[in-house]
């Protein structure tokens, strides 16, 4: 209880790294009662808030639904609701405070009813997205999990925000930003997306996008000698630069694919001529266009002109 007070006077004043501080040291403690080695170890009270979570994540689900509202996702702590579409900015936001408020009075109400306990849980309204892409999972018709994008605001000041998703990873090469980034603008202004995607093929094609070819990933087990088992396309990178050029490898590898395999970055720059430049369309933009391309009916095979391919029935 005063750990949420404490956060909530940190949020209210306005200070992100208080708020974030003190949520790591919440949830830290579920660590402490889930780990076997803590003295604190608790196998029942990680599960009753494992499931207490859950329930009442359940609970929330089912509120907006008895009142007649789609509910697109949830995750963990949070509902992805679709308001009504026929509706302006302004009415959008008075009718999902006002829905805030209902559901997070019945949820409130449940717990005292079910446990007779006082709920200091809070249903806040976060943003409202006037257009919103949850991707599919590869390979499958459900949405991914804490994967999506979507505008926020007026069509023209709004701005994208993207969670999960790989132009947001740092182990990603940039062109996969510029992809994606420029493909989801484009989808949610309703511009043609497919013509984008062939520029993007052709400057890949053509070396000038060369300088956002490069990986960078971070060693995480601390050696390369930990690395036994398996040996990843980084870790391939790093033993070259130390065999061939006497350097030793940092905590983050900067390297880039070429038709015999990966390659450290040296110089600064990549050599020309020695790029797999198919490694890049098949690997980076081709998962990345798909996922966006299957929402408007069309495929990245389109757009390196081999034709839609024919679903099987």
């Amino acid at each position: 209880e005063r750990f949420m007070a404490q956060r909530e006077a940190a949020k209210q004043r306005g200070d992100r790294h208080a708020d974030q501080a003190i949520k790591i040291m919440m949830n830290s403690m579920f660590g402490i009662f889930a780990a076997p080695a803590c003295r604190f170890f608790s196998p029942e009270l990680a599960n009753a808030i494992t499931h207490f979570g859950q329930q009442t994540l359940a609970w929330t689900r089912e509120s907006f639904e008895r009142r007649g509202v789609k509910v697109l996702y949830g995750d963990t702590d949070s509902v992805f609701v679709q308001l009504p579409e026929d509706e302006g900015a302004e009415s959008c936001e008075k009718k999902a405070e006002a829905l805030r408020q209902q559901v997070a009075k019945e949820i409130v109400d449940r717990i005292h009813a079910e446990y007779d306990v006082e709920a200091r849980l809070d249903l806040e309204l976060e943003k409202i997205f006037s257009r919103f892409l949850l991707p599919r999972v590869r390979g499958g018709k459900g949405g991914s999990k804490k994967r999506y994008a979507g505008w926020v605001g007026d069509p023209k000041s709004g701005q994208l925000e993207i969670v999960g998703l790989e132009s947001v990873r740092r182990d990603w090469p940039p062109i996969a930003r510029r992809l994606q980034q420029g493909m989801l603008v484009r989808l949610f202004h309703d511009e043609e997306v497919l013509p984008f995607v062939r520029e993007i093929i052709a400057a890949l094609r053509s070396g000038e996008l060369d300088d956002e070819l490069v990986y960078n990933k971070r060693i995480r087990k601390g050696s390369l000698d930990r690395y036994t088992a398996s040996s990843p396309p980084h870790v391939q990178a790093a033993r070259k630069l130390e065999e061939r050029h006497g350097v030793k490898a940092g905590a983050v590898i900067r390297y880039w694919i070429s038709e015999s395999g990966p390659e450290p970055l040296v110089g600064g720059e990549i050599p020309p001529g020695r790029l797999d430049r198919k490694h890049y369309i098949e690997r980076v933009l081709r998962p990345i266009a798909d996922a966006i391309l299957c929402e408007v009916g069309s495929s990245f095979a389109e757009a390196l002109g081999e034709g839609q391919q024919l679903t099987l029935i």
